[in-house]
């Protein structure tokens, strides 16, 4: 994982997605696909190399 994950994770967990019922919602721990979404987002956005990586890799960074 790269060494921003840290920041990366905190700024994910300032997002939001739309859900099916079209509520804007917040980005957690428990919306696992959109935090990981969200986690390549900002690595791309800030031109960060990543390799593949699922939910349980995100799991020793998540906040308690």
């Amino acid at each position: 994982m790269p060494t921003e994950i840290q920041d990366a994770m905190l700024w994910a967990l300032m997002q939001t997605y739309t859900n099916t019922d079209g509520k804007e919602l917040l980005i957690t721990k428990n919306t696992s696909l959109q935090l990981v979404d969200a986690i390549r987002q900002y690595f791309n956005a800030n031109n960060i190399d990543y390799e593949t990586f699922s939910y349980d890799d995100l799991i020793p960074y998540l906040p308690n």
